[in-house]
């Protein structure tokens, strides 16, 4: 089985964006992150991705405390290129918006290795067409809302240009309550329920020069890019490795020492390359029974008892500790309703 690409998790420092956003109604980093037992300063390693399943609950709580439909917009009008690290720099530096895109298609999966980019020319304009794995709801939703509004954030801030019109294509319907925010950008359409994802500009745009523009420090940035990404190939087939003994076993609470043995290296091997790729094993194991326990609360003929003896809990007081801490949630409210 090969893992999908959204399993390598959120980066961590997006979670902190999250939080920023938040802060607007009042809420501090203890709330948004206390039932999820984050902290920032573990967010803000550039290393730390927070597994798919549970930025999805992350996201659904705070869209639950603000009493917003949607956070997308605000997400990406707050987003600016330092918090993407040296791929934010390379980009930031580079000699124009054409170079930039390049730039952008060619190191977006060391941040976000759940999206890809399509960059094209047709006629008088310029298209950008996303393709982002992640199925989860709400996260793809305000993940796709926040990095196109973030792109065009950004797109003004590198270059000066406060009037930037373009045309926006989204694969799902309008969230509730975002009129708001159409009428903030009068000059620009957006559409939903389109069969793709697809943002459309006027191509003299390609041409313009950012502000910050520095061939030196842009070719310093990219080969740090580049050096990441060779070490991402090796790194990476790890943790997939790891999640596959785990989701395929028989026993789904294997200790670190069974998985170490399945892959002939010491347990203590195995911690520290792991770490080098931004994760653990508790946060894999976290991962995989997470998933299994929501596969199994959708399903009526399990009991809470069943659930928590099938994923090596002692007890369902236990399970359910474990489970909160993953989602915020108790497992029967998520077993009422998955959505709130």
């Amino acid at each position: 089985m090969v893992a999908n690409r959204q399993d390598q998790g959120i980066p961590g420092v997006y979670g902190l964006l999250l939080l920023d956003v938040v802060s607007r109604w009042g809420y501090n980093a203890e709330t948004l992150f206390a039932p999820f037992n984050f902290d920032s300063e573990t967010l803000a390693d550039p290393n730390y991705r927070i597994p798919a399943p549970i930025a999805n609950e992350l996201m659904k709580y705070a869209l639950k405390l603000t009493g917003e439909s949607s956070l997308g917009y605000q997400l990406g009008a707050q987003m600016r290129i330092s918090i993407h690290g040296f791929i934010g720099y390379a980009i930031m530096t580079a000699e124009n918006i054409t170079e930039a895109l390049v730039l952008a298609n060619r190191f977006i999966l060391l941040r976000m290795p759940f999206l890809q980019l399509y960059f094209s020319t047709f006629e008088e304009n310029a298209t950008l067409q996303l393709q982002c794995e992640i199925t989860l709801e709400p996260l793809r939703t305000e993940i796709v809302l926040a990095l196109t509004f973030g792109i065009v954030t950004m797109g003004k801030a590198l270059t000066g240009m406060n009037d930037l019109q373009f045309s926006m294509d989204f694969d799902f319907p309008q969230p509730q309550g975002f009129e708001k925010y159409l009428k903030i950008m009068p000059d620009s359409v957006l559409r939903f329920d389109q069969p793709h994802l697809i943002s459309s500009f006027d191509k003299k745009y390609l041409g313009l020069k950012m502000v910050n523009a520095d061939p030196i420090a842009s070719q310093i940035a990219i080969n740090q890019c580049e050096a990441e990404l060779s070490a991402m190939g090796e790194r990476r087939r790890l943790a997939m490795r790891v999640r596959d003994i785990l989701t395929h076993s028989e026993q789904h609470y294997l200790n670190i020492e069974s998985v170490a043995s399945h892959l002939h290296m010491s347990d203590r091997t195995l911690k520290r390359q792991l770490a080098a790729e931004g994760t653990s094993f508790s946060n894999l194991v976290d991962e995989v029974r997470y998933r299994h326990a929501t596969s199994l609360l959708s399903r009526t003929d399990y009991s809470l008892e069943q659930i928590a003896d099938e994923l090596g809990y002692s007890d369902v007081a236990n399970f359910s500790r474990a489970f909160k801490r993953w989602s915020g949630r108790s497992p029967s409210s998520w077993r009422k309703d998955p959505y709130l």
